[in-house]
């Protein structure tokens, strides 16, 4: 404890450099938190937006009609997936999950006079959507009612580009052709209830929501592509998706359980991207942060070193005068990151009040607004990683002091 204050009444000597320094360790410590939320909120951000943008936490779907990578967009074929009612009910008496959808999924052409386009729509439920937090971004019109439409009354959503390409407006009577499950070509009238988003120019180009008594209508069918499950809490996915799949196990037709990071592979590119990005940012603050005070450290001891070789004269050990230099530079770390800590903080509250919009990322439709995502572990992370910073940088400077002669040192000028 001696050697701590002596160490920390050194650092005051100077208190230039010492300032110097704590403003290298505090700009480190910040930009660390910054990117560190950042990122976080990112990942976060997109996790949310993917699994309320109508994905889900997880989807039961036949085994015969998924793709060995899961993504939705890579099956094929009709609905397949009979006498589900009684395993929604099943799924929704589970812990977690506050509502399980039927799905059907099926393309087809949408025309308006003699403009047409080939569709992807995607049928549900309205009101169980609701209940597992699903937003739908509109654009005009309104949404689409939760009790199933009457024949004649069929309503659909359409993406904003589609509508644009086929001069389409809410309102407007649409026919939406498609192969029915016999493999006859059916036609069914729909009305523009409205237009609606999905954030991707791609898919809003092809996008048709409708309700799901419409689908089964135009297709001639009672069953479904897939179950639809939300949760309360997306931390539960693993286990709900475990207690799931054990409950489906020796079902005939057989089926499976596929999370949304399965289903939306772009996920884990996004990911692997911003962590490799945080990696390398982080790792050339901790050579900047290290190679600095480093530098410091070992100026405060050239400068002592009659003052090292007078101290090692009067019988101080040299562990004793290596534990001194070591101390300074902990005292560093510490100071600094405490007040980067303190400044980050601040920072991130203020960007977050201020709400900066960011431009569209490519292929989006809009653009996001820049926030930061903070735990009360990255502040005490940045402590730690700036101690260990410092415990490195003062290993010349440690070595440099026990090497040094005391003929030598008090000789020196």
């Amino acid at each position: 404890m001696k050697l701590a204050v002596i160490a920390l009444r050194n650092l005051a000597r100077n208190r230039r450099r010492t300032l110097l320094s704590l403003l290298i360790i505090a700009a480190g410590t910040i930009g660390i938190l910054l990117t560190t939320g950042f990122i976080r909120f990112s990942f976060v951000g997109l996790r949310e937006a993917i699994i309320h943008g109508g994905i889900g936490h997880l989807e039961v779907v036949p085994q015969t009609g998924i793709a060995e990578s899961g993504s939705s967009a890579e099956r094929s074929g009709l609905p397949a997936m009979a006498g589900w009612q009684e395993l929604r009910s099943e799924i929704e008496a589970m812990p977690h999950v506050l509502a399980a959808g039927a799905v059907v999924q099926l393309t087809g052409m949408l025309s308006k006079g003699e403009r047409s386009a080939a569709v992807l729509a995607l049928a549900d439920e309205p009101d169980r959507g609701r209940r597992m937090r699903f937003e739908v971004k509109l654009r005009g019109g309104m949404a689409l009612p939760d009790t199933p439409p009457a024949e004649g009354e069929d309503a659909v959503l359409l993406g904003a580009a589609l509508a644009r390409s086929l001069d389409a407006a809410p309102g407007d009577v649409l026919t939406l052709l498609a192969i029915t499950t016999d493999g006859t070509l059916n036609a069914l009238d729909v009305r523009v209830a409205g237009l609606m988003t999905t954030g991707m120019q791609e898919l809003d180009s092809r996008i048709v929501r409708m309700h799901l008594a419409s689908a089964q209508r135009l297709l001639g069918t009672s069953d479904i592509t897939s179950l639809i499950v939300g949760l309360d809490d997306t931390s539960q996915t693993s286990i709900v998706a475990a207690a799931l799949a054990t409950r489906l196990r020796g079902r005939e037709p057989s089926l499976t359980v596929v999370d949304w990071k399965m289903r939306a592979p772009f996920y884990g590119q996004v990911e692997s991207l911003y962590r490799g990005i945080f990696w390398f940012l982080g790792s050339v603050i901790v050579v900047l942060v290290c190679l600095s005070t480093s530098n410091t450290l070992m100026m405060s001891v050239m400068e002592r070193v009659r003052e090292i070789g007078t101290l090692l004269a009067i019988g101080t050990s040299r562990a004793q005068v290596a534990a001194i230099v070591l101390f300074e530079a902990l005292w560093l770390g510490l100071l600094g990151a405490l007040a980067g800590d303190l400044l980050g903080f601040t920072l991130v509250a203020g960007i977050n009040a201020v709400g900066i919009q960011m431009p569209p990322p490519p292929g989006a439709t809009g653009g996001i607004e820049l926030r930061l995502a903070s735990a009360p572990g990255d502040f005490a992370a940045t402590v730690a990683l700036m101690l260990a910073i410092l415990g490195v940088a003062a290993a010349v400077p440690v070595v440099m002091s026990v090497r040094l002669r005391i003929a030598d040192a008090l000789r020196h000028v």
